[in-house]
């Protein structure tokens, strides 16, 4: 099992990576908040979205086709941001974006400086089907299940080798015992 990455895409879902421990983010969110604090201190920050998902991508879009009618950006600027929107929009192709995933319920951190997604725990097949009491109805255990017989075979067998191995030990003391 492991805690889910707490940070609210674009999009309104949640990331789902592990998080690292002890922490609310995953490698990469953790990282790229880190770094965007850090840039809010020495430069004039951009305000625009984060383009990780389709959701920041379309967000940015929008902003830079409001800031160029306005001319708030030089269109030669505007085409470099259209460019870098670009690859983002390859990058963050979802297939198969799942509404449902969309966060319901939000929580402020303890300082009440961010915004997080509710805290989730997500198991991790085939090594926790093995212990799982929710084995019988969950919906991604037919998916595992020949992994988990199989991972099951090894630990009986390896039960069973231990087992063995300790009864022959018990053996070989009782027989020094009578000699």
């Amino acid at each position: 099992m492991f805690i889910e990455c707490r940070h609210i895409l674009p999009t309104g879902s949640k990331c789902k990576s592990p998080a690292l421990r002890g922490q609310f983010f995953c490698y990469f969110h953790n990282l790229s908040r880190r770094l965007q604090h850090s840039s809010k201190k020495h430069v004039k920050q951009s305000s625009f979205p984060s383009v990780e998902d389709s959701g920041g991508v379309k967000m940015a879009l929008n902003k830079i086709f409001r800031d160029l009618d306005a001319g708030r950006i030089d269109p030669r600027r505007a085409g470099l941001f259209f460019y870098g929107l670009q690859i983002a929009s390859k990058l963050a192709l979802r297939p198969g974006e799942n509404p449902l995933d969309t966060v319901r319920e939000v929580c402020e951190a303890e300082d009440g400086t961010e915004i997080l997604g509710p805290e989730k725990s997500t198991c991790e097949p085939p090594a926790d089907c093995i212990n799982c009491s929710r084995r019988g109805f969950c919906e991604n255990f037919p998916l595992h299940k020949s992994k988990v017989e199989e991972l099951e075979a090894l630990l009986h067998a390896e039960q069973a080798a231990i087992e063995s191995e300790a009864k022959q030990q018990s053996q070989a003391e009782v027989v020094e015992e009578k000699h």
